[in-house]
């Protein structure tokens, strides 16, 4: 019973982080096709400077 739940458990996990993978790519192609990726890319610079 416990080795199902771990295992349930796990594919959770692993779905989970499939989903925000490309989610996350979603939302970064939405990005480059509003606002162009010159934008995106200096956006980018300027957060890792202000770190």
């Amino acid at each position: 019973m416990i080795s199902f739940v771990l295992s349930a458990l796990a594919l959770t996990v692993v779905v989970g982080l499939i989903l925000a993978i490309f989610v996350a790519g979603g939302v970064y192609a939405n990005r480059v096709r509003n606002d162009g990726i010159d934008a995106v890319l200096a956006g980018a610079r300027k957060h890792r400077e202000l770190r």
